[in-house]
């Protein structure tokens, strides 16, 4: 009966929740039988911007960059290179993945850690980035239109809910309510669209350099899975991407018409899965204990091993026994930086001159390596030195250069001019926040009072000018409305 309750409960808040918070774009009642490209840009952007506020994207400078890198590896040879994608790691226990339209790829972070291999993780990317590029989430939602895409958010926020909660039932009842939103709303792909998306998907890990085999190999593991345990019969990736025995039969077979190469996956893959683990893992899990035994064991992952041993101590605190970790670690070139920047994390807790010292090394050899960039800036963050902030800001300003529609970025430098005492330039960076969130009337607001202050230079003043005109006309009457009422007090 708990169970069963807990299910109830958010299921629950999955419906008030979707129906109350988020927005959804005013798509109007189509009536072709395929979502236009514009509307599906609009889905894509209008989720996207809510996964940031409900914090649903893991931001992790080291998981966000690899899944960004790989999804794009994938998708410059899936046929379509011109389609936009983002690709989105979510911080759940939860093997599961899914494409939502205009392309957009969202995979649990419990499905990685699933996976064997790059291959594996890659053949479930590549099987999701032909959904998005044959448009078949555009042609089920068409017909469902605005009773879709807040149920889908619902999933997410009942994942999220549920991993921050202390009952030992609630991936059970994530699987529960998630299979109860399934059956009510039938969307599930077709026997077709499941096909033509391992024919597709298989043909752009080879083209992409990666093992088609993944794609195959993964699938069956799933169905070896849900026969030998019973609670695998929930829902997650085999409920929403129905599988058989002849769709893995027949993506096997489909690999005799490739030629054979050598495949390289990247070594990154290891380090990244067991940040992935130490960063997602349960209170009920002995990571101590997991990985003094896959370290005794495991000579094949010894040095990723040895990576996640490490992270696991720097969040516990134990910062001496951490560097004597990663002393051990013998990196290959590829992923040296990761380890080098772990090191510097902890070295900023026990040294920090050694940490600024290490910093300035990194940046000197990884001047454009995003990952880089991030983590060095946020431990730059954590001073008092306005020398310190000063290079935060300027890694930050790349960051939005290289990725100038991440809110993300936005927001950190933010906080940079904030902790460097100018407001001007802080502000101007919420605002640029604000709009990318789909919130231009707060990103005018912003902007509106930064005009107020005295200190205004020429230049600052043209700035905030040109992004006034550009937003104010993107406000619509339903946001204005929503802000005007909630500076009121006025519930929703």
């Amino acid at each position: 009966m708990k169970k069963i309750s807990l299910a109830i409960i958010i299921l629950f808040y999955v419906g008030n929740l979707a129906w109350a918070e988020f927005k959804l774009p005013d798509l109007g009642n189509p009536a072709d039988k395929v979502l236009s490209a514009d509307d599906e840009q609009r889905y894509r952007q209008s989720i996207k911007e809510q996964m940031y506020q409900y914090n649903f994207v893991m931001t992790d400078p080291v998981v966000a960059s690899y899944i960004y890198h790989l999804g794009y590896q994938l998708a410059a040879y899936s046929g379509k290179p011109e389609q936009p994608f983002d690709f989105f790691m979510v911080p759940a226990n939860v093997i599961n993945a899914s494409a939502y339209p205009g392309g957009l790829v969202v995979i649990y972070s419990g499905l990685m850690l699933e996976t064997a291999t790059e291959s594996e993780l890659a053949g479930v990317l590549a099987h999701e980035i032909a959904h998005v590029n044959q448009r078949h989430i555009s042609r089920m939602m068409a017909k469902q239109q605005k009773s879709t895409i807040p149920i889908l958010l619902g999933m997410l926020a009942a994942v999220a809910a549920a991993q921050t909660s202390n009952s030992g039932d609630a991936p059970i009842a994530i699987a529960a309510s998630m299979s109860a939103i399934q059956q009510q709303l039938a969307i599930n792909f077709t026997r077709y669209h499941e096909y033509e998306a391992d024919r597709v998907g298989i043909n752009t890990l080879y083209q992409a350099g990666l093992n088609p085999e993944g794609m195959s190999d993964f699938f069956a593991k799933l169905m070896q899975k849900n026969r030998i345990d019973p609670r695998y019969q929930l829902p997650e990736y085999l409920r929403t991407h129905p599988l058989s025995v002849n769709r893995v039969t027949e993506a096997k077979n489909r690999l005799k018409a490739f030629p054979k190469k050598d495949y390289v996956e990247s070594v990154i893959y290891n380090y990244v899965k067991e940040r992935i683990r130490v960063m997602t893992i349960d209170e009920f899990t002995d990571l101590e204990a997991y990985y003094l035994g896959a370290l005794s064991t495991d000579d094949t992952h010894k040095q990723a091993n040895l990576y996640g041993y490490a992270l696991h101590q720097f969040r516990q605190n134990q910062f001496n026994a951490a560097l004597k970790t990663i002393a051990k670690i013998n990196p290959e070139p590829s992923v040296k930086h990761l380890v080098d920047l772990l090191e510097v994390q902890i070295l900023a807790k026990v040294d920090a001159e050694a940490a600024k010292s290490k910093i300035d090394q990194l940046l000197k050899w990884n001047d454009g390596n995003e990952t880089v960039l991030e983590t060095t800036a946020n431990i730059l963050l954590q001073s008092k030195s306005f020398e310190w902030i000063d290079q935060a800001i300027k890694n930050l300003r790349k960051l939005t250069m290289l990725q100038p529609n991440n809110p993300h970025y936005y927001d950190l430098l933010s906080i940079a001019y904030y902790n460097a005492l100018k407001p001007i330039q802080a502000g101007e960076s919420m605002a640029r926040k604000e709009h990318l969130m789909g919130r231009n009337y707060r990103a005018v607001r912003i902007l509106r009072n930064l005009k107020k202050d005295d200190g205004l230079d020429y230049y600052q003043s043209s700035v905030i000018n040109a992004l006034i005109a550009k937003y104010e006309p993107l406000i619509t009457d339903k946001e204005r409305q929503q802000e005007i009422a909630a500076d009121k007090g006025i519930g929703r």
